[in-house]
């Protein structure tokens, strides 16, 4: 067997609904893909459906009931790599056609990065295109250097979860993603990646980051204030990076967006919380930074789908 150019690390539990289409998007283009599937002793049809792939690319499925959640099955995952390069897929997101194309150009393009990143697509329950999803490095592809990708990105995580690539043994050597953090772990782990040299990005919208209900996106933010401490720990950790001379106007912006990010959560949940502290964080930015900071956060473009997500719910009575 040659080796494999890019290993992808899928941690899996009780993903029947949508695993088959997640893989499906993956078989059309897996020439010289490993595919790692640790499945945490699932109790539906996923694993029946794993097995299904396995004579259709080259698919490692292993048995983790001992695993906590989707940060520990990943970092398993991760430790059985061997490709030079590594990317994660959740049971319920997709590789759009061409999205293993496109990280090779980038991996030839500019081949000693710590990350490489690209746009995606926000879809529902049935794959419908419902948003974008992008971190505010334009519209070309080029390099950027680790002061400027710390200043945009730790201010709000905007790459979605299946939108980037890494070297493998730069995140081993970092320790994997913290596996005490439940829901900022791959914010957490871009950040210390980047810290480690300069990012790639490109603004190809390669693949689709699935919106729904039951998603760790939506469901995890129920307990606010943990929702909230999710939010703050990769600030704390990686604040100390930033430039000097920049550190207190960008951590501003992201104890702001973090503020913003729990009162919305309150709003889905039907939990509402004052909105105060929110419009009292962003009036503190200042009239000069009212742009960047809606540049960097993005509240936008991630809660336009998640509003529609919510119309749908009242419209169905749910």
């Amino acid at each position: 067997m040659s080796v494999s150019w890019l290993s992808v690390l899928m941690p899996v539990f009780n993903g029947a609904a949508t695993l088959q289409a997640t893989l499906e998007s993956l078989a059309c283009q897996a020439d010289g893909l490993e595919v790692i599937l640790v499945d945490q002793g699932s109790d539906d049809a996923s694993v029946a459906i794993a097995e299904k792939y396995l004579d259709r690319m080259n698919l490692r499925l292993v048995s983790a009931p001992q695993n906590k959640n989707w940060v520990q099955n990943t970092n398993q995952a991760l430790k059985l790599a061997s490709a030079p390069r590594a990317c994660l897929l959740h049971q319920d997101d997709l590789w759009r056609p061409g999205r293993a194309k496109l990280l090779q150009r980038m991996f030839a393009k500019a081949p000693e990065m710590a990350l490489w990143l690209h746009g995606a697509d926000y879809v529902d329950d049935a794959g419908k295109t419902i948003g974008t999803l992008s971190p505010p490095f334009g519209g070309r592809m080029r390099q950027f250097e680790t002061p400027e990708v710390l200043a945009r990105l730790i201010v709000q995580n905007t790459v979605a979860l299946p939108a980037a690539a890494f070297p493998v043994d730069a995140a081993l050597e970092i320790g994997g993603l913290d596996e005490a953090l439940w829901y900022t772990a791959d914010w957490d782990l871009w950040l210390a990646l980047a810290r480690c040299g300069p990012t790639l990005w490109s603004p190809e919208r390669a693949v689709a980051f699935r919106l729904h209900a039951t998603s760790l996106t939506i469901s995890g933010s129920r307990d606010l204030d943990d929702f909230a401490s999710q939010l703050e720990a990769p600030l704390k950790r990686h604040q100390s990076a930033l430039a000097d001379h920049q550190r207190d106007g960008i951590v501003a912006q992201a104890r702001a967006s973090n503020l913003m990010n729990v009162w919305l959560a309150s709003v889905f949940h039907n939990e509402r919380r004052s909105l105060l502290a929110v419009l009292r964080a962003i009036v503190t930015l200042g009239p000069r930074h009212w742009g960047v900071f809606l540049r960097n956060s993005r509240v936008i473009h991630r809660v336009l789908p998640r509003l529609r997500l919510m119309r749908r719910k009242v419209g169905s009575g749910a």
